[in-house]
């Protein structure tokens, strides 16, 4: 009887270890998957793997003429809710121009990617006219769509060069938006490019 005992009673361990073990690498994997997320991204920028950040790539101080110009371009073709800030590239000739096209600042207009949107093509024109007789020296367009709620709800940037070969019409509108670079995690504030604008405004 003492025999029977013993050996019903390994079985029963092997079962409680084999239901923990059910329970334990579902959670390991689900905090694996969570770590990734939310630590991947900061790690992999600090590693170099999605670029520099901002403040290692731009000048603090923003190019204020060349910043209203560009805001001029959107006053006067009477769209609110825009904040357009033009910064100097770190040890380059060159310049990036951040768009803001804030809805809940009062920014009415559609989706930039909105392939029907031809008042965002006006815009491209306008900033090409502007790039070329005033001399910004722009490098690239980056546009950050924010919603009602102040949330980006679209990021892309464009490298000059594209956006002339737009506006001037020697690619198509499909073309633009194929070469162009769609930031899904949100340009504007994973690069720390909403760090230097806040510190602007102050």
């Amino acid at each position: 009887m003492s025999e029977t005992t013993q050996n019903s009673s390994p079985p029963k361990k092997k079962r409680s270890w084999c239901c923990a073990g059910c329970i334990i690498i579902p959670l390991v994997s689900i905090l694996c998957l969570v770590s990734a997320y939310f630590i991947g991204p900061p790690l992999a920028s600090w590693l170099g793997i999605f670029g520099k950040e901002a403040k290692e790539v731009y000048e603090a101080a923003p190019d204020l003429a060349a910043s209203e110009s560009l805001t001029n371009t959107f006053e006067n073709l009477g769209i609110p809710g825009v904040r357009v800030y033009v910064i100097p590239i770190k040890d380059q000739p060159t310049q990036g121009a951040f768009i803001i096209l804030d809805a809940s600042a009062g920014y009415q207009g559609m989706d930039p990617l909105n392939t029907n949107n031809n008042i965002f093509l006006l815009i491209l024109q306008d900033i090409t006219a502007r790039n070329r007789s005033e001399n910004l020296r722009l490098a690239h367009i980056t546009v950050d769509f924010r919603d009602e709620y102040g949330e980006t709800a679209t990021a892309f940037t464009a490298d000059q060069e594209l956006v002339e070969d737009y506006a001037d019409g020697l690619i198509t509108q499909k073309g633009f938006f194929g070469q162009i670079e769609i930031d899904f995690l949100g340009t504007l504030k994973y690069l720390g490019i909403d760090g230097i604008l806040e510190e602007i405004q102050k």
